[in-house]
């Protein structure tokens, strides 16, 4: 891994996000969001099948890393939004308590756009939130667990996500710092930002690191 990008609190590795994740302290991260690359078999992207589109089931070993890391980093209070796939919601979820982590709740992430589809066209996923115990929240306003935006168009990630949807969970946590270990294009770094934290993340392909790199050079400065 090498550092890619250090000023002010944005920090980004060029390299593998479970080697980064390896090199944190016990307890040092206030939120790990997790959205890897999966594949699942059959799934669909744009209507062909490719064996990865974003959702939760093989490799196993690799959710297990993460999450047996992300336990690791967090501290008390602490929180994992996992994106899920709603077929795999119960394995991902066995998984999760099994590394010893508590499923706080469940965020709805819906969208105005429908992908695809046979019986219903999916226009949602689920994005759990895994905690180290009872989760840190900054207050106790009511937040409905629910977020509508689109994704990307056009993405400049196969499987980039809108910061509105990570900003919905940070945005619940006092100030803190943030790790992504699989941080592509920048998406969870610009609503960690807005949301008044520090940011730590990690891509193992450079092309999406320069893309990152240049959205943190140019993003607004804080508000707080």
């Amino acid at each position: 891994m090498r550092l890619y990008y250090n000023e002010a609190g944005v920090t980004l590795y060029h390299g593998d996000g479970l080697e980064v994740l390896a090199s944190l302290a016990d307890g040092s991260m206030g939120i790990v969001p997790l959205d890897p690359p999966y594949a699942m078999v059959p799934n669909a992207k744009n209507g062909a099948d490719d064996g990865a589109a974003g959702t939760s089931g093989a490799p196993i070993r690799l959710l297990c890393e993460l999450l047996q890391g992300a336990r690791r980093v967090l501290s008390s209070g602490g929180v994992a939004p996992l994106i899920c796939d709603w077929r795999r919601v119960p394995d991902v979820s066995y998984l999760a308590t099994l590394f010893g982590f508590r499923i706080a709740t469940c965020v709805a992430w819906t969208r105005s756009t429908p992908g695809m589809g046979g019986f219903f066209r999916s226009s949602w996923d689920p994005v759990l939130v895994l905690s180290m115990g009872e989760p840190t929240c900054k207050d106790r306003a009511g937040i409905r667990n629910t977020i509508q935006v689109n994704a990307p168009r056009p993405k400049v990630h196969p499987y980039e996500k809108p910061p509105a949807l990570w900003a919905h969970v940070f945005s619940r946590v006092p100030p803190t710092t943030v790790f992504d270990p699989c941080a592509g294009v920048g998406s969870s770094m610009l609503a960690a930002v807005a949301c008044g934290h520090n940011w730590m993340g990690a891509e193992i392909d450079e092309r999406y690191c320069e893309i990152a790199a240049s959205r943190a050079g140019s993003r607004p400065e804080r508000t707080e």
